[in-house]
């Protein structure tokens, strides 16, 4: 998988490994975009690589494309069986769900929560736990639908670092240009069509388009924007930390 396209909100996202923002104001197509790549709309509109995603084979699809919907709906009562769930479902051997179960266990630092009712979760483990449960299958595509202000930002790290390290291609659902930080490129949805698509660096720099249609810039970049005015900072800076330390230098 290469190349996605939304013929409808005019959005191509490139597919190799990449991590990529969908964002803007409220009604403008966000999650709509999800909900087609899920067939929960009509999307004969999508295209992957070329090709109308309904002329590809149902078990492919649902074995390298999964969405996981802010809502607080799960599969299962504890947090072992929700992790095994998707992949039994997928035809999994009961040996190849306990290694995936153990190394996810360790990776993503759930020691102790195996065998907890996720109804017994804070609302971040749980938005935590869910992510999970279908990131273990290792899909081509994840998309993340405005989930990550549930995160701290271990948690969103670690994600990160794991959907990096197997190349897989995330569409992350923002309200938020904060979490911008955490892609490479972005998608920016206005009226139900791409006004732009760009890194997220560009999108950030200069004169961006997101204010202008309701989109509030990140704190560190807002900040950075005036301090150059004054001549305090020479260059923006994208996240709270790095411009501290050039405050503080």
């Amino acid at each position: 998988m290469k190349l996605l396209e939304v013929k409808s909100l005019d959005v191509s996202i490139e597919l190799n490994g990449t991590t990529t923002s969908i964002i803007g104001p409220a009604s403008s197509g966000k999650t709509k975009l999800l909900k087609k790549l899920v067939n929960r709309l009509p999307n004969d509109d999508i295209l992957i690589d070329n090709v109308c995603i309904k002329d590809y084979d149902i078990t492919f699809l649902k074995n390298n494309i999964f969405v996981v919907f802010d809502d607080d709906t799960f599969k299962c009562e504890y947090v072992a069986e929700e992790l095994f769930f998707y992949l039994n479902a997928l035809g999994y051997t009961i040996d190849e769900i306990s290694k995936k179960i153990n190394y996810f266990i360790k990776y993503f630092k759930l020691e102790g929560y195996e065998n907890k009712r996720i109804d017994s979760l804070s609302v971040e483990m749980r938005a935590y736990i869910k992510i999970l449960s279908m990131l273990i299958v290792e899909p081509s595509i994840i998309g993340i639908d405005n989930m990550f202000p549930y995160l701290s930002k271990l948690h969103i790290d670690l994600i990160l670092k794991f959907i990096k390290k197997k190349k897989i291609s995330l569409i992350n659902v923002i309200n938020n240009g904060e979490y911008l930080k955490y892609t490479d490129f972005a998608v920016v949805l206005n009226e139900g069509k791409c006004a732009i698509k760009t890194s997220v660096k560009e999108l950030l720099s200069g004169n961006s388009i997101l204010p202008y249609i309701g989109v509030k810039l990140p704190f560190a970049v807002e900040l950075s924007n005036n301090l150059m005015l004054y001549g305090l900072i020479d260059r923006i800076e994208y996240d709270n930390d790095s411009l501290e330390v050039k405050l503080w230098k």
